[in-house]
């Protein structure tokens, strides 16, 4: 069985003595850990240094399976969706170097410069502060128009987004405003604005360009922005649901999470939940996020890892408690 923790737990697991009873534990149940690289950026946000480097040679000690990043694995659900769909935007010849570059920087050589000394990660990760805010700014906001309205919680599968009668031709780009499942129109908007809209300017704005650089190396962006009705058409009728089920899961998450009090953890828990699907298990210690997955899971069109909730009592330990759960 494959498991997964989310990073409340690996906080817990520090020094020798601990790391040596959680793999005698892993080892005794058969299990395999897989880390996501998305829990290694949430540790190198801990401020304390020497707290940090404990985390991240939990981490990093023992056998563990690293997968690539979350970002690698959802824009090749969307470079496999346009290749089915809209072959005329593929590259002819696709720039595999660059893709090879990244995947061995987020599966390599992001944990060797983690062990070694993790400062300017930590440096690098609190300048993003800013972005994350924005993000739980933006959820607040959605839960209250959510609470304003006695919005009804009902399965995801059923959701449905209808366009605002204010909104722009811009925006709509061919979308008549006939109502569209929730994540056609998420995964529009933000697909358009990474591979539409930040990747024709990024040269002069220096913004960041994760799908671009992921999506870019096998589509031809140029031809992919040339005509924004044809791509609005590509994600509101003809996308099938079943190949991009981690684009899906993000999107439902962060619909689910405006259920709950919105946290700061929120933007960081969405990300985790890209690898629910590299793994059998989920476990963590926080109640509202378990609870959001396991909201998630009983409408989503497709299985996941179950995430299980780990007592969060400190002074019990964490071996006892991830024990009792397994």
């Amino acid at each position: 069985m494959r498991v997964a923790m989310d990073t409340n737990l690996w906080s817990s697991i520090r020094g020798e003595e601990t790391e040596k009873s959680f793999e005698a534990l892993i080892n005794s149940r058969g299990l395999r850990v897989i880390v996501p690289p998305s829990v290694l950026v949430e540790v190198v946000r801990i401020p304390v240094a020497e707290a940090r480097q404990q985390v991240i040679h939990a981490l990093a000690a023992g056998r563990r399976d690293r997968l690539p990043t979350e970002a690698e694995s959802e824009s090749l659900e969307v470079v496999s969706e346009v290749k089915r769909i809209r072959p005329q935007w593929m590259r002819t010849i696709p720039n595999t170097g660059r893709t090879w570059s990244l995947n061995n920087f987020w599966t390599k050589k992001i944990w060797r410069e983690a062990l070694q000394d993790s400062q300017r990660l930590h440096d690098y990760e609190m300048r993003q502060t800013p972005m994350r805010d924005r993000l739980v700014d933006r959820q607040k906001r959605d839960r209250g128009s959510f609470l304003q309205s006695d919005f009804k919680i009902g399965p995801l599968t059923g959701l449905l987004i209808r366009a605002d009668a204010n909104s722009p031709d811009s925006y709509l780009a061919g979308w008549s405003g006939h109502p569209v499942e929730f994540w056609r129109i998420q995964l529009r908007d933000y697909y358009w604005h990474q591979l539409g809209i930040i990747a024709g300017r990024a040269a002069l704005t220096k913004e960041d360009t994760t799908a671009a650089d992921w999506v870019g190396p096998y589509v031809d962006l140029s031809r992919l922005r040339s005509d924004h009705e044809d791509f609005t058409r590509f994600w509101l009728s003809e996308v099938d649901i079943s190949n991009i089920p981690r684009n899906w899961l993000r999107c439902a998450v962060r619909v689910a999470q405006t259920y709950y009090k919105i946290t700061p953890g929120n933007p960081a828990d969405e990300q985790h939940s890209s690898y629910l699907f590299d793994c059998d298990l989920f476990l963590s210690a926080d109640s509202r996020y378990i609870s959001t997955l396991r909201f998630v899971r009983d409408s989503a069109p497709f299985d996941f890892a179950e995430p299980r909730l780990v007592n969060g009592d400190r002074d019990i330990p964490i071996i006892d408690r991830l024990e009792a759960v397994i």
